[in-house]
């Protein structure tokens, strides 16, 4: 028997949790939230699983011990082997140090490159406790940079590798045609801060919400707009310098969306400086006060992903292409940024709890996740990717 800790039960740590319960079945699954009623709500929800399924309280604070905080001492008198962070990215590099003091592997949503890097920083402590953390996990920083890393592998030579992501409405509402799929904060933080590439072979920095270009789905989507933002690109830019010509990530959105976020970024609307006239208030918390409570959520939405790879195999130059289109679930009201997000995730920590990765350390996804595996997996969530190969003539 394993146990599972989920720590967030919001529409992301509920997707952990269901996908534990249900594709685990031998497993325990221990659910962590401040708010009580979260509690309520998922115990109703697992109402099926309920001896398998159980609530903690959880009240976390960056300025707490770690060695002597309750959260580990639940996580050691239960036996935990896994702990997902499914919380705000701002406890991520707190809670890998609790979880190796401990001895619990763990793995996290990311949101922000800068924790991540942190996180990396307790290499030796984790390899000396035996247990494999595994940041930045999810859709993309996820499941794509695994996609795309194994893609890659597959090509004696690289020229360009392109990432392109983006959850949206299946009825798009307001001037943005954009519904929120997931919390405000990490939205806005991905288009503040600056994106990494590689160009010429090297790493470079570039501003978000810059390089806009045009691309198409196929129908009901049509043409769409997609464009710079940070973290999607996670360790690849990395991982493959030297070894490909130019590699991006962008963000798809319906047309317009990028001019407007570019508007609020230019003139200051997203500044994390204090407001002059009340210190105590950034311009960045109004604007995302006021999308948090303005934009529709909650609407049936999809995932568009498609990655792009071109280099050559055995003297032929060719181009290989995976694309997935993935709905919001109506049956267990998960969305579809839910599903994409949440599965790959629990996937991969079911795949630590059962000796199937076993690497210790601060390890990346793109080298320690068994590709194949983890798209077998995904297929049995109906989660499935279109692969394409292309013969090219230069």
């Amino acid at each position: 028997m394993v146990n599972y800790a989920v720590l967030g039960l919001g529409m992301m740590g509920s997707a952990i949790c269901f996908d534990l319960l249900t594709h685990d079945p031998s497993s325990q699954v221990f659910g962590f939230d401040k708010n009580l009623e979260a509690h309520k709500k998922q115990k109703m929800k697992f109402k099926s699983f309920e001896k398998r399924f159980h609530t903690f309280s959880l009240d976390l604070n960056l300025k707490d011990s770690q060695s002597t905080h309750i959260l580990g001492q639940i996580l050691t008198e239960y036996e935990i082997s896994v702990v997902f962070g499914a919380i705000d990215y701002k406890f991520n590099y707190w809670l890998t140090k609790l979880c190796i003091l401990v001895g619990c592997s763990f793995v996290d949503l990311g949101g922000n490159p800068t924790v991540v890097q942190e996180q990396r920083s307790l290499e030796k402590e984790a390899q000396k406790a035996n247990v494999t953390v595994i940041p930045d996990l999810g859709l993309a920083p996820g499941m794509i940079n695994v996609i795309a890393a194994y893609g890659m592998r597959k090509f004696n030579s690289i020229k360009e590798c392109h990432l392109r992501v983006g959850g949206l409405p299946q009825d798009p509402k307001t001037i943005l045609n954009y519904q929120q799929v997931f919390a405000i904060r990490g939205l806005t933080n991905e288009y503040l801060e600056d994106a990494r590439i590689v160009r010429n072979n090297e790493v470079q920095v570039v501003p978000s919400l810059t390089e806009l270009e045009k691309l198409s789905f196929p129908e009901p989507w049509g043409e769409l707009e997609a464009f710079q933002t940070a973290g999607g690109s996670s360790s690849l830019p990395e991982l493959f310098e030297n070894q490909v010509e130019e590699l991006t990530y962008k963000t798809i959105r319906f047309p317009g969306h990028a001019l407007f976020f570019k508007f609020l970024k230019d003139y200051g609307l997203l500044s994390n400086s204090p407001y002059p006239r009340h210190p105590s208030i950034t311009p960045r918390e109004v604007i995302e006060y006021y999308l948090s409570n303005k934009l529709p959520h909650g609407q049936p939405d999809a995932v568009l992903a498609r990655i792009t790879i071109t280099g050559v195999i055995e003297d032929k130059y060719v181009k290989h292409t995976y694309q997935l289109i993935d709905l919001m679930n109506k049956e267990t009201d998960y969305s579809a940024m839910a599903r994409t997000t949440s599965y790959p995730t629990s996937i991969i920590g079911q795949l630590i709890a059962h000796k199937k990765i076993s690497s210790p350390g601060v390890v990346y996804a793109e080298i320690a996740v068994p590709a194949e595996l983890l798209l077998q997996e995904l297929e049995k969530r109906s989660i499935k990717f279109e692969f394409q190969e292309e013969f090219i003539t230069k």
